[in-house]
């Protein structure tokens, strides 16, 4: 959460002309209603199911840049449907980037009741770390512009090889 996952990905698709999909639109689509609504009503696990679901619709599609949101790699079968067909990248900032990004954090379901929201915001990524050790690019966007990130994302994707291809 606010590192830059739906303007870059925007961004890097118009570039190489491809696709480009956020699952939180299309959980929010499918259910619909937006994240924070859904996490409200339903819960998170159910939001956690239906982001697993949408993954597996977009397997079999090509040339396609996707968002996920920050939970997607803390499910084992996320990650084996993304490392199929894609290179995985992870952006990163630091937590005092983060909360400043995503205000007004009502939106925000893991943080609109948190107490002290930069807290929440270090808590998630502490405990999403070795989830998020599947990256195989990671890129801080902390003080970074959305173009210098593109071009960063860009040449580390040129460069990236498979550390086990099958």
């Amino acid at each position: 959460m606010g590192t830059g996952k739906t303007l870059l990905g925007q961004m890097l698709a118009q570039r190489w002309g491809w696709r480009f999909v956020d699952t939180d639109a299309l959980v929010e689509q499918k259910v619909g209603c937006s994240v924070a609504q859904t996490f409200e009503r339903f819960g998170e696990e159910y939001f956690r199911q239906q982001e697993t679901e949408v993954l597996r619709s977009l397997e079999n599609l090509h040339r396609l840049v996707i968002a996920t949101g920050g939970g997607v790699p803390t499910r084992t079968e996320n990650v084996r449907s993304l490392r199929r067909h894609a290179v995985i990248v992870l952006l990163t900032a630091q937590p005092e980037v983060i909360l400043q990004r995503v205000q007004p954090i009502y939106t925000r379901p893991k943080l609109a009741s948190a107490p002290d929201p930069l807290a929440e915001i270090r808590r998630l990524m502490s405990e999403r770390e070795t989830a998020y050790a599947c990256a195989d690019i990671r890129v801080d966007t902390s003080t970074l512009s959305p173009e210098e990130a593109v071009e960063r994302i860009e040449e580390l994707v040129r460069g990236w090889k498979p550390t086990n291809p099958t």
